[in-house]
């Protein structure tokens, strides 16, 4: 198995969900599963998880050849103001530089990646402007440590691991199972067709078999990327089920919650209309809004220009711990995304009793029927549903029951025999 994530280190739900699928699967299969970074004295019961930090790259980082270097002899770059990745935390400043000398090139080149050559993911995040190499780099060691008939198949997690999967499939004749958590479409937006989702295409359609998070997604699958229902069968993530508790909150207002990545994709803007619309109207209320992201900067200014920074707090990143105590303060949480696979985070929020108040365009909705559902875009309709959840507690308490009675179903034991009865078709 192919992942990019494993808690701690984590940037969503992708490695929540790995974690939890494969602690599952073990109880089915052996299973080893590839990360770029491992949590250090951590060893999983039952199966077997391996970190690439410690690894030393194979000697692939030669020099460009001349061929290359002559045609970079002059190099013009313009680097434009625009985030374009939806892993970018900051856009660029725009600057321009010209008459690079390919020497210039070639020891920028070395120095980038020598500085990390003996052991690749120990330093930096796993997400920046490096993404690519990185990724590259996971592909060399990971062929690199696999032996022919050590696997029966490839499950490769999300696209960072994709070109590995490819790989594998393509050097030792492999059934490629890939699991699709996201997708460049949900990212970026429908006109986002970049290196990205050209290689999340081609993956796609080379691929044994698909498994989806969602039904949502998998018609995405299909009608964006053009691939056949026929490989695909989705596979809905599951959670940890563990007792919900509240935690007092140290201001009198109620408190309502939105978590996750501050992207175009996951929708904060429109959390921030709703928000705005309900404090203008004189709510008694404060919102939290945790995540990080490229535009925190714009919705803390907006906060501040509208003169409502005392009732709308950013908490930046939370770790998990962090998490489940915010939501324990929280009376209402928020899911507006704009293209949600899955959406982890609301399966979260349900089973710390928290009323939830999700968008249409999200996967989550096929496992949680009895939370609110409104369309991203509807801000009135979602800031009055908001409303009607802090103020009506009939309602309030037969969305939190509703919520409940969907949860014992959610474990990811569940996912796992699904998994399993997916590669039972490809192995017999």
């Amino acid at each position: 198995m192919l992942g990019w994530e494993y808690p701690p280190f984590l940037n969503g739900g992708l490695g929540v969900a790995c974690a939890g699928l494969a602690a599952a699967l073990s109880a089915h299969t052996r299973l080893t599963m590839v990360v770029p970074r491992t949590p250090e004295d951590h060893q999983p019961e039952g199966w077997e998880l391996v970190g690439l930090e410690g690894k030393p790259l194979p000697a692939l980082w030669e020099s460009y050849p001349e061929t290359v270097l002559e045609k970079l002899s002059k190099v013009h770059l313009r680097y434009l103001p625009v985030t374009l990745s939806g892993y970018e935390r900051n856009p660029r400043e725009p600057q321009v530089v010209e008459e690079t000398q390919w020497y210039t090139i070639e020891r920028q080149v070395h120095k980038n990646r020598l500085r990390r050559a003996s052991r690749p993911f120990q330093l930096g995040a796993l997400y920046g402007d490096d993404l690519w190499e990185r990724v590259q780099e996971y592909t060399e060691l990971v062929v690199q440590m696999v032996t022919p008939g050590q696997y029966d198949l490839i499950h490769a997690h999300d696209w960072m691991t994709f070109q590995a999967g490819l790989e594998l499939k393509a050097r030792f004749g492999l059934p490629l199972v890939l699991h699709v958590h996201s997708l460049e479409y949900d990212r970026g937006g429908p006109g986002s067709r970049g290196a990205v989702f050209q290689l999340e295409r081609h993956a796609l359609r080379e691929a044994d078999l698909i498994l989806p998070v969602s039904q949502y997604t998998a018609e995405v699958i299909r009608d964006v990327y053009g691939v056949s229902l026929d490989k695909v069968r989705p596979v809905r993530n599951g959670i940890e089920l563990a007792p919900a508790y509240r935690r007092p909150r140290p201001f009198p207002e109620r408190l309502v919650v939105y978590l996750g990545r501050l992207t175009g994709q996951k929708g904060p803007a429109y959390f921030f209309e709703a928000a705005r619309a309900l404090l203008e109207q004189g709510a008694p209320v404060r919102f939290a809004i945790a995540g990080k992201g490229h535009m925190v900067e714009q919705l803390v200014e907006q906060a501040a220009e509208a003169r409502l920074g005392h009732r709308i707090h950013f908490t930046g990143y939370l770790e998990p711990e962090a998490v489940r105590d915010l939501l324990a303060m929280a009376d209402v949480y928020v899911m507006p995304s704009v293209s949600e696979p899955f959406g982890l985070s609301a399966l979260e929020a349900a089973q710390m009793g928290v009323p939830c108040v999700l968008s249409r365009q999200s996967g989550v909705a096929e496992v949680l029927p009895g939370a609110e559902y409104v369309d991203y875009w509807d801000v009135p309709t979602m800031a009055q549903t908001i409303q009607a959840l802090l103020e009506d507690e009939t309602r309030r308490e037969a969305v939190i029951r509703a919520q409940q009675q969907s949860l014992p179903h959610l474990g990811w034991e569940g996912a796992a025999r699904q998994v399993v009865d997916a590669y039972q078709t490809l192995l017999t």
